[in-house]
């Protein structure tokens, strides 16, 4: 029993470790091979129990930075903070890696060549659970954070892949080389068994290496149109301090730092768009005519267009509010907006009118959903609109590229984690959705990094986190559109088919030997 949980906090520890700030990449495709030796061993209460810790420990790895940041967001004590961690991952992904670990042990009774292809299918089906089943729900949103397919987001041969199959191909292609190396493990004193698990890692490693060839040919060819269609952009990064919650005192705060910022990219480089992150806004825009005029003098003295986050007021007593952002013509009026539609549980709404945990800025007390997916019109062209988390959620960005975006742009509050390990999970995270969709992404970060992003998912420009700066430079409309933005997570879901398929034949073929 010791070792097994040995095996299975290495092995989540590992996992961890291949993601930011570390990336140790070849853990990625021998991380998870401790955890499958443990999980084949001993009953199914045991096998669950180690998918439970593994789920913890991986979750504490890849985000250290969870409990400190919640503890100081809800002004609540560590130890509470803690235990919230703990919830969190127990619920929200513990459920789908045990139906994980419990499909593994039953398909390798049967299955020995086909095993790895079949356990990399039952691991995308846990990830598509976690990260989508309760997406719009009223009390939950997915966490696809932390799939296995972000931590080679930076290899982007590999990664191309994902303009067919989302992330969940990238967790396939390299869970099925874990899995082919667990079998070697497994085999390790049978020479018999040990010939078929040679056998069924070289069958593991070829989708791989025929990704990754296919990926190096797509990006020798991958640029975009003439000079002249390009836009030049700057997303101003302020690295302000808006405190841990929205403030009546930090109203109009930092709206200086901004215009500053922007005024000498400006200056040098001449953009005829300015980005600022979600939030930048700290009152209400459209209460706020000194605070508009401000912004309108620079924005007509250099001809540029604006798209900003903000807190909007709304209804007929102005007590209704949502997370929005604004497309500001040179005039400083607001030419189209978008409210955040998918928010996140307890930090912008309370599904379960839990007072204790509101945050306060000014009247606000949460904020509404918002229904629209169209995009916003700018210079650049449409922009499909993803703030801060709505990043993660691949079908976000699928529904706003189908309703026209150009290009996306994703603003996002990261000052209150100001964590350089959360904030380069989160560039990768958005270059996968660059590349699932063949867009352009502006990055606009509160702390950074904030960056452009190719539709190949090459990093363009960008700032150094926890710094104020600005990153400057080019992006180009498109209207192509992507297998997986036409089919979406069929892939994901053929996955699901394929899994529940053969744990059935499985368990009919044992029925009727006994």
């Amino acid at each position: 029993m010791w070792i097994d949980l040995g095996l299975t906090a290495v092995s989540a520890a590992a996992f961890g470790l291949a993601f930011p700030p570390t990336s140790w990449l070849p853990l990625g495709w021998c991380s998870l091979v401790p955890f499958l030796v443990a999980v084949r061993r001993g009953g199914a209460l045991r096998a669950l129990g180690l998918t439970w810790l593994w789920c913890l420990v991986a979750a504490y790895v890849v985000g250290d930075w969870f409990a400190g940041s919640v503890a100081e967001y809800f002004h609540q004590p560590l130890p509470l903070a803690i235990a919230l961690f703990f919830a969190v991952f127990t619920v929200m992904a513990g459920p789908y890696y045990a139906a994980f670990a419990l499909a593994y042990r039953v398909l390798a009774r049967r299955f020995v060549l086909a095993l790895p292809f079949l356990a990399a299918a039952a691991w995308v089906m846990a990830e598509l659970g976690r990260g989508s089943l309760f997406t719009g729900s009223a009390l939950f949103i997915g966490n696809p954070w932390g799939l296995l397919g972000y931590s080679h987001a930076d290899v982007l041969p590999l990664v191309q892949v994902a303009s067919a199959t989302g992330v969940y191909g990238i967790s396939f292609l390299l869970f099925s080389v874990n899995a082919a190396l667990a079998e070697l493990v497994i085999a390790a004193r049978d020479a018999a068994r040990r010939r078929r698990a040679l056998v069924a890692c070289a069958l593991a490693l070829a989708p791989a290496g025929a990704a990754a060839l296919w990926g190096a040919a797509v990006l020798r060819g991958g640029v975009d149109g003439p000079l002249e269609e390009s836009t030049t952009v700057a997303v101003a990064q302020g690295n302000v301090d808006i405190g841990s919650c929205w403030r009546s005192d930090a109203y109009g705060e930092n709206l200086g730092v901004y215009l500053r910022l922007t005024a000498a990219a400006a200056e040098r480089e001449r953009p005829r768009i300015a980005f600022w992150p979600e939030a930048a806004l700290t009152f209400f825009l459209e209460d706020e005519p000194l605070y508009r005029a401000s912004i309108a003098g620079l924005l007509r003295r250099e001809d540029l267009e604006l798209v900003t986050g903000g807190p909007r007021a709304f209804g007929a007593a102005r007590d209704r509010f949502s997370n929005s952002v604004f497309v500001l013509s040179p005039g400083a009026e607001v030419s189209a907006r978008y409210d955040k539609q998918y928010l996140v549980p307890f930090a912008e709404y309370f599904p379960l009118k839990v007072d204790a945990l509101r945050r306060n800025f000014g009247r606000i007390r949460f904020f509404e959903h918002g229904e629209q997916i169209a995009p916003v019109p700018t210079r650049a062209g449409p922009a499909g609109v993803l703030i801060c988390n709505e990043s993660m959620l691949p079908e976000a960005a699928r529904e706003r590229v189908l309703a026209g975006a150009a290009y996306l742009v994703n603003p996002s509050n990261d000052t209150w984690i100001s964590d350089v390990e959360y904030t380069e999970q989160q560039l990768d995270i958005a270059q996968v959705r660059a590349v699932e969709q063949r867009r352009w992404l502006v990055r606009a970060s509160t702390s950074g990094p904030s960056a452009l992003v190719d539709p190949w998912g090459r990093v363009r420009a960008r700032t150094p986190g926890l710094q104020r700066a600005v990153a400057v430079g080019e992006i180009w409309p498109r209207s192509d559109l992507t297998l997986y933005a036409r089919v979406g997570d069929a892939f994901a879901y053929a996955c699901v088919v394929v899994v529940l398929v053969a744990v059935l034949w499985v368990r009919r073929a044992e029925r009727t030997l006994s």
